[in-house]
């Protein structure tokens, strides 16, 4: 059952009938889905024994094995389960196959009520020592008591029961007592909640369902038996109103309500308003679905009552575990698969991109090749052109900036490089105005001066003039 839906089931009145619920808003609920599916012969959930007696199709049998072998409540939940889209469902129990008390416990035991109530319900038990799976539910707090719904199913059911969901290989995730879901159901259009006593009669399986009522919280929820004759119900109604008074006190009964899509003949209500001196009113359920869906509203609300069995719920345990084992492993193998085909197809596929690049790298290397030398000849030729560090425009810039007393001894001339220029001068300070010249001219990036020194009354000199960028010419 996916997290965002909730789907319940619930066999009554010899079908099965089935809903799904999707969240609507953040607390709200809506009806996306349903159905019902007959419940004939011994498969049938009341009469879940003599099913069990009969089972003959194994745990792990296909669903077309189920199909085929004569288990109608194996073959509705396979319907079910096709026709909800779910295989994790919340199922709903009829009051006949349990057993159910409203206990009236202290208010000390709030913290254990869980304990308390298995305790109390195994003293209850009609059968001494057999396994019993128990759930309970608060359902008021006073001052100095609490009320508690308390339920137990026994084991005898849950295993017929589980034999048939591990049959149609469907898993209950919660299980719920059907009567409640009717209450959840029926509070609104029945106006529930109001104070004073109220008497529920409900036949939704075909037989009697009754609870009591103080001021909408429930005091006494049982089945009145398989016999729908007058006389037996008015009994067993006399006697859980006696039980009643004893548990929670006596009071007035305000009103009864019957709760049946057939109309209660006259004796029988006549009967009724004898025995609890109200107004007897006959309601017609809103929707035969109203028990299911009830439930299924309880569970999207939090409810806290849970009969699930510990069998059923190990089971879904190590179904989970099993499916996270089984998608491990699926991972697992998938991530072998990929390094085993990137170790067998990876050297291939490397060797196939090695050639590629190898043969673009070849390729770039012919282009750049090409280009390389292009301008390897065009720099040659525009050096040759570019006649501004040519020889004769050194000596003209020499010339142009000798000053009046300076004489050439000689130029050295490096065409890649730059030029020395070498001679005498009459005074000093005409040495160095010659060098100052040589500097300010833009060709040039250094200007060293050697000397002067004084030589037979002449002031020798040498200016080294370095071209910008002469190394890289």
């Amino acid at each position: 059952m996916a997290k965002s839906e909730i789907n319940a089931l619930l066999a009554e009145g010899g079908v099965l009938r089935g809903v799904r619920f999707a969240p609507r808003g953040r607390d709200g609920w809506t009806r996306t889905g349903g159905g019902v599916w007959p419940l004939q012969g011994p498969g049938r959930v009341d009469d879940a024994q003599a099913d069990a007696a009969d089972a003959t199709v194994s745990a792990g049998a296909a669903d077309e094995s189920v199909m085929e072998s004569d288990k109608p409540l194996t073959r509705a939940l396979v319907a079910a389960k096709a026709a909800l889209g779910a295989r994790q469902v919340v199922l709903a129990l009829p009051l006949s196959q349990l057993l159910v008390r409203v206990l009236k416990m202290p208010l000390e035991v709030r913290d254990d009520v869980a304990d308390a109530v298995a305790l109390q319900m195994d003293k209850l038990s009609p059968f001494p020592g057999e396994e019993l799976s128990v759930g309970c539910e608060i359902l008021s707090e006073g001052e100095s008591h609490l009320w508690v719904f308390a339920a137990a199913l026994p084991a005898a059911v849950f295993e017929t029961l589980g034999t048939a969901l591990d049959e149609a290989r469907v898993q209950a995730v919660r299980t719920d007592v059907a009567v409640l879901g009717w209450l959840r159901a029926l509070s609104g259009p029945c106006q529930l909640m109001r104070a004073g006593r109220r008497v529920l009669l409900m036949d939704p399986d075909g037989v009697w369902d009754l609870v009591v009522l103080d001021d909408g919280v429930p005091v006494l929820a049982r089945g009145l038996g398989g016999s729908s004759a007058v006389e037996d119900v008015i009994r067993e109604l006399t006697l859980s109103l006696l039980n009643v008074e004893l548990d929670a006190g006596g009071a007035a009964v305000a009103e009864v309500l019957v709760v049946s899509q057939q109309v209660p003949e006259r004796a029988f209500v006549d009967k009724l308003c004898g025995l609890t001196g109200a107004e007897v009113r006959h309601v017609v359920p809103p929707t035969p679905d109203g028990g299911v869906e009830g439930v299924a509203l309880r569970t999207g609300e939090g409810a806290a009552l849970d009969l699930t069995p510990q069998a059923w719920r190990d089971e879904i345990k190590a179904s989970r575990t099993r499916k996270h084992v089984k998608t491990g492993v699926g991972v697992a193998l998938a991530l072998w698969a990929v390094l085993m085909g990137t170790l067998f197809i990876g050297p291939a596929v490397y060797k196939q991109l090695t050639a590629r690049v190898r043969k673009a790298s070849r390729a770039h290397a012919r282009a750049y090749k090409q280009v390389s030398d292009t301008r390897e000849r065009v720099n040659l030729i525009e050096s040759y052109t570019d006649r501004t560090y040519s020889s004769l425009e050194m000596l003209r810039l020499t010339a142009s900036v000798l000053p009046q007393g300076i004489t050439l001894i000689g130029v050295s001339y490096r065409r890649d490089d730059g030029m020395k220029i070498s001679g005498e001068a009459e005074q000093p300070t005409l040495v160095y105005d010659f060098k100052n010249a040589v500097t300010e001219n833009p060709l040039f990036e250094a200007v060293t001066l050697t000397g002067p020194s004084i030589s037979k009354g002449k002031h020798k000199f040498d200016v080294d003039a370095t071209f910008k960028g002469g190394a890289e010419k």
